[in-house]
């Protein structure tokens, strides 16, 4: 016999489970409304990149949206022992897909300014302050490499700190010190 976990119940195991994974990271995870009500939204600052937390979060959609058909893919059941229980059981998560959202605070930019400056041809590009601010009015080059990656498309010292953040694990740098 197949469970089926609602969303609402699925949203707390997914916290449970971000909590795991990244101890010291908050996550906010909320359940949309309306006719997204089975969608979820995950959000934090700094910490674990986009790929890391989709890989965690990714174990608990029932059906993901495929773009190439406009419409969605079963993800079948899951074998799962819930805490406490000796036998595991066979459950069908009820959430449709999770969007996660990550945003930077000013260590994350202080971040990014230390690895153009050290892993950059333009090692004498400064976009933001020691606090972490960006500079305004900043010259921004039409491409740069960060990391052995070429970067096009620049459209503010902001966005290529944003494009270079993707790729970088936060945790360890940004996490508060006890």
């Amino acid at each position: 016999m197949t469970d089926y976990i609602s969303t609402k119940d699925t949203a707390k195991l997914v916290r449970v489970a971000l909590k795991n994974a990244f101890p010291g990271v908050k996550f906010s995870v909320r359940m949309s409304t309306g006719t997204a009500a089975a969608w979820m939204n995950v959000s934090w600052s700094d910490g674990p990149t986009d790929r890391q937390v989709s890989a965690v979060t990714g174990h608990y959609e029932g059906r993901k949206f495929n773009s190439m058909t406009d419409g969605y893919d079963d993800q079948g059941s899951a074998l799962v022992a819930f805490d406490g229980e000796d036998m595991p059981r066979v459950v069908r998560y009820s959430c449709d897909g999770i969007n996660t959202h990550r945003d930077y605070t000013a260590a994350g930019y202080r971040v990014a300014q230390h690895l153009i400056s050290t892993d950059s041809d333009h090692t004498d590009l400064v976009l933001f302050t020691p606090e972490g601010e960006p500079l305004t009015g900043a010259p921004v080059p039409q491409g740069i490499y960060v990391a052995g990656h070429f970067h096009d498309y620049i459209y503010s010292p902001v966005h290529i700190a944003q494009v270079i953040l993707q790729r970088v694990d936060l945790t360890a740098v940004t996490a508060p010190t006890r």
